[in-house]
C-alpha cells in the first residue's frame, strides 16, 4: 500500500514539469491543450484509501493551477473525476480483473476497457475545466473539449504502450 503512494509521489513532479514546461506552452491549432497529468489519476488503483486518492488528485490539480496561474479550475476538475472514478470503473472495467492494489493499465484491463474508461474520465475532466474557464458552453467550447480529449487520450495511450509489460 505504501509502495503505491511512494511511486505516485515520485512520478508526480515529472508529469507536472512535462505539463507546465512543454504541453502548456504548445497549443495545437491555438486551442487544443493535452493534459498528460490525467494519466496519474487514471492509473491510480481503485481500492486504496479513497480520501488519499482525493487528496492526491487535489494536489495534482493544485500544482497545475499554481504553475498555470488558473484559479482552481484544474484542482476542481481533477477532484471531480477522482470522485467519479469508482462509479465509472464499475461499468467500464470488467469485474474481478484487477487486484486490490493493481494500477489500472492497458495490460491489466484490456485495450477496449482502458480506452473507454480513460476517454470518459478525460471528457468529464475537460468539460468541467473548460466550462469553468469560460463560464459558458458553445459549439467552440464543445469542440475544444472533444479535440483536447482526443489528443490527451492519444498521449496517454502512447505512455501506456511505451511502458514495459509485466506479464
Amino acid at each position: 500500500m505504501n509502495n503505491i503512494y511512494i511511486k505516485y509521489f515520485w512520478i508526480l513532479p515529472i508529469y507536472i514539469l512535462i505539463q507546465i514546461l512543454i504541453l502548456n506552452e504548445i497549443l495545437f491549432y491555438r486551442f487544443i491543450n493535452p493534459y498528460i497529468y490525467l494519466a496519474l489519476i487514471i492509473s491510480w488503483p481503485l481500492k486504496p484509501n479513497k480520501w488519499s486518492f482525493l487528496l492526491y488528485a487535489f494536489l495534482v490539480g493544485f500544482l497545475i493551477d499554481i504553475f498555470s496561474g488558473s484559479l482552481g479550475f484544474h484542482s476542481t476538475a481533477t477532484v471531480f473525476i477522482a470522485f467519479l472514478k469508482p462509479a465509472i470503473a464499475k461499468f467500464t472495467i470488467p469485474h474481478n480483473i484487477i487486484g486490490e492494489n493493481d494500477n489500472i493499465t492497458i495490460d491489466k484491463i484490456g485495450t477496449k476497457a482502458f480506452i473507454t474508461f480513460s476517454l470518459i474520465l478525460i471528457l468529464i475532466h475537460n468539460a468541467v475545466l473548460f466550462i469553468l474557464e469560460h463560464l459558458s458552453f458553445s459549439f467552440a467550447i464543445g469542440f475544444k473539449i472533444l479535440a483536447s480529449s482526443i489528443i490527451t487520450l492519444i498521449l496517454i495511450l502512447i505512455i501506456e504502450i511505451s511502458k514495459p509489460s509485466k506479464r
